[in-house]
């Protein structure tokens, strides 16, 4: 482990970071308001969709770039509707995919179980008439879960001074610039390498952060989960028990850390759990173990984070849908409008396959 500089290190943007998230924020609404992406719909855009959000906010910029501005969420649900396409639920979805005279789609996915699902997003919903699924964890629900991401964020966001053993860094944030740039800089350390999670907990013990706590405010318990099931436009689905990446679990372990999720939920809501997103998305995969252990568990579907949009040839691996990531503080809607056509996807296959995806991570 690295020790601790005595020097704090004052983060932020550099010029370069700050100019190209500023031309990705242009870019993106040019291609919205022009058009164009919808013109990159037309080979990438596929049938349908399905977005992946998180938690809700009315500030992303107060949280540190965290969660997905409700207005942007409302903003995009209308552009759907504008478009022609409808808002549809998992399996609608699939049927719609076997089916060439069926309508344009979007799936709607929220990760984890945030309170700010019932509270901001459902209102949102309702005013549209549109379903979603939320994939919960077990152990966010018992308040066990490492949530180093909420740790992370208390973190920054109540001091100004931040030591994090395990990285060898302290940091000085006396502002939200620079707050914002330390956390996705500690972040980004957490995805080089997941078992780096289990390192956090002295860190957030020293600086007096409890999880179970910003769990307590932050997520659903058991009985709103129950209550929001439900509501007529929302479907709970499986999230894994531990929400750990499951690449770093042998096979028997992932089996039972998903099966355990989906005994949970299933005794709680006294209802069959379909359908299934893999935790972190591509980190917790390892190629096509997880999809099988996923369709011998008896789930419909499962969702991964790679983007792009959905095509019939996808029915042939529905353990390993795409799904297009639907947050980004600057300009949520622009850049869902983006995904919604397959941009993402065509810029990661410059011209190539647009189905394909991750079947080997």
């Amino acid at each position: 482990m690295d020790t601790v500089s005595q020097d704090s290190v004052t983060p932020s943007l550099s010029l370069a970071e700050k100019v190209k998230r500023r031309i990705k924020t242009l870019g993106l609404r040019a291609l919205r308001f022009s058009g164009a992406s919808s013109l990159v719909g037309t080979l990438y855009g596929g049938r349908g969709v399905i977005l992946m959000y998180h938690d809700f906010t009315e500030d992303p910029v107060a949280q540190l770039d965290q969660g997905c501005r409700i207005e942007d969420f409302d903003a995009t649900l209308g552009y759907l509707r504008r478009s022609g396409r409808d808002i549809v639920t998992l399996d609608e979805a699939l049927q719609r995919l076997a089916d060439p005279k069926a309508r344009p789609f979007a799936v709607l996915t929220f990760d984890d179980g945030y309170r700010s699902n019932r509270d901001l997003a459902l209102p949102v919903m309702e005013r549209h008439g549109a379903p979603a699924t939320i994939y919960v964890p077990t152990d966010m629900v018992n308040r066990t879960v490492n949530a180093w991401w909420l740790g992370l964020r208390n973190l920054f966001l109540e001091r100004d001074e931040v030591t994090i053993e395990p990285m060898g860094v302290r940091y000085h944030c006396p502002d939200i610039a620079s707050k914002t740039a330390a956390l996705r800089r500690a972040t980004a350390w957490v995805w080089q390498d997941f078992h780096r999670t289990e390192h956090l907990a002295d860190t957030f013990s020293a600086h007096g952060i409890s999880l179970p706590a910003l769990l307590d405010d932050a997520a659903l318990n058991e009985q709103e989960l129950i209550e929001i099931d439900r509501h007529p436009l929302v479907e709970i689905g499986a999230h894994g028990t531990t929400h750990r990446a499951l690449s770093l679990i042998e096979a028997e372990g992932v089996h039972d850390d998903i099966a355990a999720n989906k005994r949970f939920l299933e005794s709680t809501l006294q209802r069959e759990v379909a359908h299934f997103a893999y935790p972190y998305g591509a980190p917790s995969l390892t190629g096509d173990r997880e999809a099988d252990i996923v369709r011998e568990l008896g789930f419909r579907s499962a969702v991964t984070t790679e983007p792009g949009c959905l095509f019939p040839q996808h029915l042939d691996q529905p353990f390993l849908l795409p799904r297009q990531n639907a947050e980004y503080a600057e300009d949520g809607a622009s850049y869902a409008v983006c995904g919604i056509h397959g941009v993402f996807r065509a810029m990661a296959t410059r011209g190539g396959n647009p189905v394909a995806h991750m079947a080997k991570a």
